[in-house]
């Protein structure tokens, strides 16, 4: 067994590069569930790229770090395997995150995967050594890096998760950054280097490791810094320019279409659309576009880039997202009390628990059950008296 040294600049530079591509990645899934299906997964597979590779460079960088009195070469296709693990795992994870229902459960899967993700890439990548080194491992070191990698992953998933915004997100990317290098360096310290005893003459690599590990790192910085000027048009994008424009119609087809319907409901004909009436939220139905006081609407709720109208008697398509309406001047009638569902209070009839999940009924032909999140069960409490 052989003495092992670290470079403390190669090490820091290794950390910072698994700390921007923690970032970038968290910060890419951002706003997604108001892209369409075809959009978020471009998203996704950017931030996996951006994860997964900047695990592979972490690594990278960190056995570059590493000073052994020979030198070693690494298996091509291995290596390339050892990115490519960490891609496709991490993506797996992101993809739980981003389709479905959200919750502590998916949270808890997606930071184990990721963290499966780190530790297959990190053994792989070991596995690469294929000359003049012998690498032999602890068991409990294994188990305590695998551990380490699953516990922070998951820890950073719910720091980013559980609460969107840039400061959270900010702060699950230090730790993700940070559970990436623990797993490394943890596994290190419990890894044994020694000389093969056929040992091999290796040319002298053309670049001095410490040049090549700020080439790698400069790269990773670029490629992520693109990934995240790319992302900007896409958010500004979210702002729907799917959604009908609203423009005054000719006098004659107002009338007409007035006397035909109720007073709450417009109608879109021949590319113009009615100005809708007062306190009033547009779905379609039929091949038109319509609009509905908001008195009669139970419960909002989210349905990707668009929402649901859901009423006591239908559940009709609405072009608005969910964000829109609590942009809107209308947001002051509902209250939010999920990520995915507005409520308006007036149709509140009752509140159910069932463990730590609550619950509230709205409606009263056909009662709609409407969860509601832990952060905003005291607000919905509070405002029923409750």
């Amino acid at each position: 067994m052989v003495e092992v040294h670290y470079s403390p600049f190669l090490v820091g530079a290794s950390v910072l590069v698994a700390v921007m591509a923690a970032f970038t990645s968290l910060r890419l899934t951002n706003g997604l569930r108001n892209l369409s299906v075809a959009r978020r997964k471009v998203r996704i597979a950017q931030a996996a790229i951006a994860l997964g590779g900047g695990i592979w460079s972490m690594h990278f960088i960190g056995m570059l770090a590493v000073t052994l009195p020979f030198l070693v070469s690494y298996d091509p296709l291995l290596t390339l395997s050892s990115a490519l693990i960490a891609i496709l795992i991490t993506g797996c994870g992101l993809l739980l995150l981003h389709f479905g229902e959200r919750t502590n459960l998916r949270i808890l899967l997606s930071g184990t995967m990721t963290g499966i993700g780190i530790a297959s890439m990190h053994y792989t990548g070991m596995a690469a050594i294929s000359a003049n080194c012998v690498v032999s491992y602890r068991s409990l070191g294994i188990v305590l890096s695998v551990l380490i990698a699953i516990a922070a992953s998951t820890l950073a998933m719910w720091l980013a998760y559980s609460n969107r915004s840039l400061l959270r997100t900010a702060i699950g990317a230090v730790v993700l950054g940070l559970s990436i290098s623990a797993m490394h360096y943890a596994a290190m310290l419990n890894t044994s280097f020694s000389q093969a005893v056929n040992f091999v003459a290796e040319p002298i690599p053309a670049l001095d490791p410490q040049i090549l590990a700020i080439s790698v790192s400069l790269s990773a910085f670029v490629i992520c810094g693109l990934f995240l000027l790319l992302a900007v048009p896409m958010e500004e994008a979210d702002a729907p320019a799917e959604e009908p424009r609203l423009t005054e119609p000719e006098p004659a087809t107002v009338n007409s279409r007035k006397s035909a319907r109720a007073p709450n409901v417009s109608l879109s004909r021949a590319g113009k659309m009615v100005q809708p009436v007062k306190n009033s939220i547009p779905y379609e139905k039929e091949g038109t576009v319509r609009f509905m006081n908001t008195d009669r609407i139970l419960a909002i709720e989210s349905d990707g880039h668009y929402t649901k109208i859901r009423t006591d008697e239908d559940a009709l398509f609405c072009p608005w997202s969910l964000s829109k309406v609590e942009k809107s001047q209308l947001a002051d009638r509902f209250l939010k009390t999920h990520r995915r569902y507005l409520v308006n209070p007036a149709h509140i009839n009752g509140l159910k628990k069932v463990g730590d999940q609550m619950f509230c009924y709205v409606g009263k032909a056909a009662e709609l059950e409407v969860p509601v999140s832990r952060s905003r069960a005291k607000d919905l409490r509070n405002l029923l008296g409750v």
